[in-house]
């Protein structure tokens, strides 16, 4: 979704690469930014950064992706500003 948005698309999180990188570095990347992702040290507490860390690894593993998500919320996602 950043994407069309005007940003660098992210690489996916279900990679072989990405899967293999330390939650901690997850969580560094989250709280400290890196490329075209800004730093969320502020806007984030701590624990709930490695709650996304967390949500990240249960996604890597179901392999999920948009189109495991209900239509009438994909449509919502995709409309969004």
């Amino acid at each position: 979704m950043v994407a069309l948005r005007g940003y660098r698309a992210p690489p996916a999180l279900t990679t072989d690469r990405v899967k293999r990188m330390p939650a901690g570095y997850l969580f560094a990347v989250i709280t400290n930014g890196f490329g075209g992702m800004p730093d969320y040290s502020e806007q984030i507490l701590p624990e709930d950064r490695w709650a996304i860390v967390t949500y990240v690894r249960a996604l890597q593993l179901r392999q999920a992706g948009l189109s495991e998500v209900p239509a009438d919320r994909r449509r919502e996602l995709e409309e969004a500003p």
